[in-house]
C-alpha cells in the first residue's frame, strides 16, 4: 500500500502520522463493536487525517466517469482535521453497527470502512441520494490502490 503517492496534506502541508496514545484505538473498535484492520491503522500511523491530492476512486473501471473524490480522511488525534470519534458521534446510528467511517467527500458523504466483512470493505454512504450505498473495494488496502488523480484537474 503506497501511502505517499496520495500527498496527503493540510494546507499544502504533508501530514504528521498518528501522535496520540494507541489505547485511543481500542476505544474506536469498542465504540463500533469491532477491531480496526491492520491496513487501516498502518495508513493512520502515516497520515493521520488530511486532503489526499489523488483521492478520486472510479466505478465500472471508469467507463461511465461515476467517480467519487475524498476531500478528506478523518484524523484520530490532529485536531486540524475532522476527528474519527465526531464522525462516529454523528454518523453512527445511520451507517449500523460494525462501521467505521474514514472520510468524507465534499457534500460530506461518508466513506466507510465495513467491519461485518473479512476482510473490511470499503463503501460510501450518499446521504444526498436518498442514504444509497456503494462498494467501492473489498479492503481497505484496494481502496487505497484504486484511488488516482482527477483527469479534471490535471
Amino acid at each position: 500500500m503506497d501511502i505517499a503517492r496520495l500527498k496527503i496534506n493540510h494546507r499544502g502541508e504533508p501530514v504528521p502520522g498518528f501522535s496520540g496514545d494507541e489505547a485511543l484505538f481500542d476505544k474506536v473498535a469498542h465504540a463500533i463493536g469491532a477491531a480496526l484492520p491492520e491496513d487501516y491503522l498502518k495508513f493512520i500511523k502515516i497520515a493521520d487525517g488530511g486532503h489526499p491530492e489523488i483521492g478520486v476512486i472510479f466505478l465500472n473501471d471508469g467507463i461511465d466517469d461515476n467517480s467519487f473524490d475524498v476531500n478528506v480522511f478523518y484524523s484520530f488525534s490532529n485536531s486540524d482535521h475532522p476527528c474519527v470519534q465526531r464522525a462516529i458521534d454523528d454518523w453512527g446510528r445511520v451507517l449500523g453497527k460494525k462501521i467505521l467511517p474514514i472520510g468524507e467527500d465534499g457534500g460530506s458523504n461518508q466513506f466507510y470502512l465495513d467491519l461485518n466483512d473479512k476482510p473490511a470493505s470499503v463503501w460510501i454512504y450518499l446521504h444526498d441520494e436518498g442514504g444509497a450505498r456503494v462498494k467501492l473495494a473489498d479492503s481497505f488496502t484496494q481502496f487505497i490502490e484504486q484511488l488516482t488523480s482527477d483527469p479534471d484537474f490535471i
